[in-house]
């Protein structure tokens, strides 16, 4: 942040400038305040405001922000902005290939990131055949569906969740896919003492409790007016807490995570790319209820990717 003075007729006229840095480019926005100097305890409050009317100006939107500041929303505006202005260059068979690869990389990474016992073969196979799957196939395919289907525009409710479930769980018919579950579940993390893992400081609530919850989380979600990071991320936090199914819940968060990112002009974020780290930041804000953990984590990854995505297709 700059105050900048300008020199006319010999008389003085302030502006306030804010610069952000876009991967290697720097973009300033400038806001006329007058011919008097504004005292130094009105500069943070001019700011403030400056801020808010570039987060409309950028997304055409009035977003709230409670976990990131106005300043890095600004900044995650302008990387979608410049991700989507370098897409949008790209010749036809550039963004197939950058879309095919994308969903490919997403699906390979969310499924093992839980274990599942996949290859980069076999997603790629179950893209490109509709018969003949073998069982690695089936549950690539599966996950497949689910990818497209966040980026139609459907409408989140319990309806749309218990639907997404069970296409992504359609080979793990003892997992009760497209049902929420009907027993206690225990979150777990790896421990070398312990096999089974050791549980974290957080448990689920009962199972007799999931309906409300679920319509509760579906009625907030429609209703936030929180900016795309904050609410994916949040999203992803509240559904993880709730673990309304008995399998396959983070692969649903992280799939709703996408939908709020996409349904909002922002790319596929392969949030579980960094498994450790994409682990540990959403055990620390469940385990200590700091939801802002899990979306600084969002906002890291999203700017990370995007510099990748700009530095490989931009100019």
């Amino acid at each position: 942040m700059a105050l900048r003075t300008k020199t006319i007729s010999g008389k003085k006229y302030y502006y306030l400038d804010l610069s952000y840095f876009v991967s290697n480019k720097s973009k300033t926005f400038s806001k006329y305040i007058g011919a008097k100097k504004p005292l130094r305890s009105e500069i943070a409050k001019i700011e403030d405001s400056f801020k808010t009317e570039i987060v409309a100006k950028l997304s055409g939107k009035h977003y709230d922000n409670k976990l990131i500041s106005k300043g890095d929303l600004i900044k995650a505006l302008l990387f979608r902005n410049a991700f989507n202005n370098v897409f949008s260059s790209l010749s036809g068979v550039q963004k197939r290939k950058y879309e095919v690869d994308s969903t490919i990389l997403f699906t390979l990474t969310t499924l093992t990131t839980e274990d599942v016992s996949v290859g980069l073969r076999d997603v790629q196979n179950a893209f490109e055949k509709t018969k003949q799957l073998n069982m690695r196939e089936h549950i690539s395919k599966n996950m497949l569906k689910a990818v497209e289907s966040i980026k139609e525009n459907h409408t989140l409710d319990k309806k749309y969740l218990l639907e997404l479930h069970k296409t992504i769980m359609a080979s793990f018919e003892e997992k009760t896919p497209g049902k929420l579950r009907k027993q206690q579940v225990y979150l777990r993390m790896q421990d070398t003492k312990n096999p089974l893992g050791k549980e974290i400081a957080y448990r689920p609530p009962h199972y007799n409790r999931l309906n409300r919850l679920i319509d509760e989380f579906a009625k907030w979600y429609k209703s936030t007016k929180l900016n795309p990071i904050e609410k994916a991320s949040l999203a992803h936090y509240n559904l993880y807490r709730i673990h309304p199914f008995l399998d396959g819940n983070k692969r649903i968060c992280r799939l709703i995570l996408n939908k709020t990112l996409l349904d909002e002009g922002f790319p596929l974020l392969n949030i579980s790319a960094k498994k450790e780290h994409y682990f540990q930041s959403l055990i620390n804000s469940v385990e200590k209820d700091a939801p802002k953990k899990l979306a600084e984590f969002t906002l890291k990854e999203f700017f990370r990717q995007t510099k990748e995505f700009l530095a490989l297709h931009g100019t």
